[in-house]
């Protein structure tokens, strides 16, 4: 039997902008970026004490700036995600925090290119970045509700240390990745958690890189590696991805659980950084409870594989598990339906749009599917605007509701590049005056070109 309580509230506006942005993670923040830089008065809420998201949380290097073209023979090596993007590589190079664009030497017909950044540095480096700005970033606060009329939104009541507030906005972006405000607007969505899972990798310290590969090249078990500087004359392995369930009591423990590789990085000497192998198939985390269950499921497939290998695998002997993420990783839950909903038929076929705001050219299930000849497609400016409301524009990993096609849309070059463009199109509304179906696209379009995207030749 259900129970419920009535409450009357009464909750102060205590901030108005142009522009805000709920959800400080890889769109969010070159959202708020970009439309700050735009001159548009921008708020940007993050749930955490720091902004970045899946990129810094879970999702080891980024993929990918550029076309698969080592998997294509005589295929011209494409540098498709720039702007703000690129920028951000270029700073935290700069500064050491970044090795910047690695070509993959074994297993490159999965990502011609990755590139990583020392997570710690980027907190502080995109911070910095959205300071000079002048985004006003407000941190450890949810999104708790969408303040409506009729169909437009036109704020939204977020709950943080200073309890409940409303921040007043012209245009609102939705990059929570559950698409929660998108939801407390009332905008239609399909659920889509149990086409896929959610992971919990981890890493680990005082790791024999060199060591562990010689034995994984003994036993043919290496699948993707990449030598790179790291400072260390003994140890420069950078990337590491290895096939574990060769060895029997590995494949009985993750067959059982569900997971797999296991694929990671190692951007220090010493430390596999990044280990990505837990997983949970089917997990709704937008239910809290459930959302809950899995995390301690997932903690416990982490501990349970580090010691494993610590007692199985040369190279882990003395090693320890050091870093955990703050949640489990999360692929998809809401999809939110938009003007245009992207197929893995375009992605694949290489389509281009006259709307389009952003390029992309990396599937995260190649080899199997591939964009054609080392290609890349466009995304619509009307993908990111979801149907029947006004005045909020969506992105990140919500915006398509086709598994195969969200396998590319969803990952973080491609996030990265669709902030720009949203957080672009909503400065440029909001200096104007107009809904977001109404952008001058010339001048979207122009505007980020000037800015550094790539739009094609």
């Amino acid at each position: 039997m259900e129970k419920y309580i009535v409450e009357t509230l009464k909750t102060p506006v205590n901030y108005e902008c142009d522009v805000l942005v709920c959800g400080g993670g890889t769109t969010g923040f070159t959202a708020a970026l970009a439309a700050a830089r735009n001159g548009a008065r921008t708020i940007l809420i993050e749930r955490e004490g720091y902004v970045g998201g899946a990129l810094i949380n879970g999702a080891g290097p980024i993929h990918s700036f550029f076309n698969l073209y080592k998997s294509f023979e005589n295929a011209e090596r494409i540098q498709v995600v720039r702007g703000i993007a690129q920028e951000l590589i270029d700073r935290m190079a700069e500064k050491n925090l970044s090795p910047g664009h690695l070509e993959m030497e074994k297993g490159g017909s999965y990502d011609s290119v990755i590139t990583l950044i020392d997570w710690e540095g980027f907190k502080d480096t995109a911070l910095q970045m959205l300071s000079e700005a002048g985004v006003t970033v407000l941190l450890h606060v949810v999104a708790a509700g969408a303040v409506m009329e009729g169909n437009a939104i036109r704020g939204v009541i977020i709950e943080g240390k200073s309890g409940r507030e409303v921040i007043s906005a012209k245009v609102v972006i939705d990059t929570t990745g559950d698409g929660d405000v998108a939801a407390f607007a009332g905008a239609e969505f399909v659920k889509k958690h149990d086409t896929t899972n959610v992971g919990f990798p981890f890493g680990m310290s005082n790791v024999d890189m060199p060591k562990l590969v010689k034995f994984l090249e003994e036993h043919d078990m290496v699948n993707q590696i990449i030598h790179a500087d790291k400072g260390d004359e003994y140890d420069d392995i950078i990337r590491l991805g290895f096939e574990l369930k060769k060895i029997p009591v590995f494949k009985e423990f993750m067959d059982k659980n569900g997971m797999w590789g296991p694929l990671g990085v190692s951007l220090h000497p010493g430390n596999y950084n990044y280990i990505n192998s837990a997983a949970l198939q089917n997990v709704d985390t937008t239910n809290t409870l459930e959302f809950s269950k899995a995390e301690i499921i997932l903690r416990h497939q982490a501990t349970t594989l580090g010691l494993m290998l610590k007692e199985h695998i040369p190279g882990f002997e003395n090693a320890y598990i050091s870093w955990t993420p703050d949640c489990a990783g999360v692929r998809y839950t809401r999809a939110i339906v938009c003007e245009h909903d992207m197929t893995n038929d375009e992605i694949v076929n290489c389509a281009r749009f006259e709307d389009e705001v952003m390029l992309y050219g990396f599937h995260d299930c190649a080899p199997r599917v591939r964009i054609k000849d080392a290609g890349y497609y466009g995304i619509p400016y009307r993908a990111f605007i979801p149907v029947k409301i006004e005045g909020m524009l969506v992105g990140g990993r919500l915006i398509t509701t086709e598994w195969t096609a969200h396998m590319s849309t969803r990952n973080t070059g491609s996030c990265l590049a669709q902030g720009q463009a949203i957080g672009t199109a909503a400065a440029l509304c909001s200096k104007a005056g107009v809904t977001v179906r109404n952008v001058d696209m010339k001048e979207l379009q122009k505007t980020l070109r000037e800015q550094g995207v790539f739009l094609g030749e």
